[in-house]
């Protein structure tokens, strides 16, 4: 498993599990009974709820790191929305979105742990 620490307004937010292979990103949170910390799944612009048991609010980042859309609720057996420019896509536990007050056009930054 690996993390990638997320900066909100130049300040840590959170340690995230990391999806980067084709299998990470395909298998996503499939199979599990929550979103934990969240799961960043780095270079996907879309998502897919089929076969989940909990629904998730999601976040999706463009290249340099901007918010450009945001979903609340998620449902499972659902899909996300499309956005034009997405190049990663943050899932959380629903409410963390509103929890959290975040917002389009906040860039968030990241590192990758070794």
């Amino acid at each position: 498993m690996r993390w990638v620490n997320v900066y909100r307004h130049n300040t840590f937010f959170r340690k995230i599990e990391l999806a980067v292979t084709i299998t990470e990103l395909m298998q996503g949170l499939l199979g599990r009974t929550s979103a934990g910390r969240g799961l960043f799944l780095m270079g996907t612009s879309q998502i897919h709820m089929v076969g989940m048991k909990f629904p998730i609010d999601v976040v999706y980042l463009n290249k340099e790191g901007f918010i450009i859309g945001l979903e609340e609720a998620l449902p499972p057996n659902s899909y996300g929305e499309y956005f034009k420019g997405a190049a990663h896509v943050i899932e959380f536990s629903s409410g963390t979105i509103q929890d959290y007050q975040i917002k389009v056009g906040e860039r968030w930054f990241w590192s990758i742990e070794e």
